[in-house]
């Protein structure tokens, strides 16, 4: 499950890229994308760009280099960066070279907001259903300017172009989200899309020229459907309406993804999606994937918090990886790291 080399069987003419520069996203799989990408790296020895502690490179201000420059590991050179932070791709390409693959994804912002709203229990902090705090950032008023200080890393007003690092009083100019996104496209080889997460991943086997058995995952962070909330049109047009700057970001990304499906070829991303369908059914059957939750599951399967699901699986080192937190992973990743220096 964390591959090999080359391209699957796909794409025998391609060499499989070890420079690879990931946004990782607010609430829009990336948990998922990051395990895959972990998996890989630590599978051929790769370095990866990580904080000194906890799983953030920068919460409110742009990465810049000076935030690893005392780890222990900083002479050992890096390959692949792939935790939260503020982007600046200046700052991530000049740590991973000129030649470095970019890629991020994206989600509906309503589905996110939401996503949002309920995993960091915003409820609580604005004393108001979602509901009721739809009807109150109607764009008369500035109720989005609470969100300058929530804190733990979210903006939660346009979040997907905070994490690409466009400063929160640009995201009110038109013309300037619009050059954000054009910014975007030029400097990402590709755009993600986390409703379209199986055809997504065989985009990326082939962006990578990975084998689509290192695309093998297990849906990790995601919550449990009963703390989902549904929500009427009405509600999720006054949030669309409020978060247009990442609408706009969507359904520009959303058009390109579809773009690149097509390129793809349907009936060759068909037989692509049915491939890894497969792949991802015989691994949970060889691992014995069952869902746990966070009261049952401890060490290093213990989710992020008690509305998202955990797992338990057989002790095979492949397996145990797949399950892994993403606390637990960074952990033993930076434990590596600290000893590959050692020997430098």
């Amino acid at each position: 499950m964390s591959g090999g080399g080359g391209g699957g069987g796909m794409l025998p003419m391609c060499l499989p890229q070890t420079k690879v520069g990931f946004l990782k996203m607010h609430k829009c799989a990336s948990s998922t994308v990051q395990n895959i990408l972990f998996r890989y790296g630590e599978a051929h020895d790769l370095n990866f760009v990580l904080p000194s502690k906890n799983n953030y490179l920068g919460k409110e201000v742009p990465f810049n280099r000076t935030q690893i420059a005392d780890v222990p590991w900083s002479g050992i050179g890096y390959d692949i960066f792939a935790v939260h932070t503020v982007w600046n791709f200046a700052e991530v390409q000049a740590l991973l070279g000129p030649a470095a693959t970019f890629i991020s994804i994206v989600r509906d912002p309503v589905d996110l907001f939401e996503s949002l709203y309920t995993y960091a229990r915003w409820d609580q902090l604005f004393k108001m259903s979602l509901y009721r705090f739809a009807r109150a950032v109607s764009l008369n008023t500035t109720r989005s300017q609470d969100f300058l200080t929530v804190g733990a890393g979210y903006s939660g007003h346009n979040q997907m172009l905070h994490d690409f690092g466009l400063p929160e009083k640009d995201s009110y100019s038109v013309a300037k989200v619009r050059k954000k996104i054009a910014d975007i496209e030029q400097e990402f080889d590709l755009v993600m899309v986390a409703e379209d997460l199986d055809a997504s991943l065989v985009l990326l086997s082939e962006t990578l020229c990975w084998p689509l058995e290192a695309m093998v995952a297990l849906p990790v962070n995601v919550r449990f459907p009963q703390y989902k909330q549904p929500l009427d049109e009405q509600t999720r047009a006054l949030l669309r309406d409020w978060l247009w700057a990442d609408q706009m970001l969507y359904q520009h990304f959303k058009r390109l993804f579809h773009r690149r499906k097509h390129e793809f070829g349907e009936v060759r991303l068909h037989e692509a999606m049915q491939r890894l369908r497969k792949l991802n059914h015989a691994a949970r059957e060889m691992c014995g994937v069952s869902e746990t939750n966070f009261d049952n599951s401890n060490g290093v399967f213990r989710p992020s918090n008690n509305l998202v699901k955990g797992y338990e699986v057989n002790h095979v080192t492949d397996c145990i990886n797949m399950a892994r937190s993403e606390l637990s992973y960074i952990d033993i990743l930076r434990n590596k790291q600290v000893e590959k220096a050692k020997n430098v």
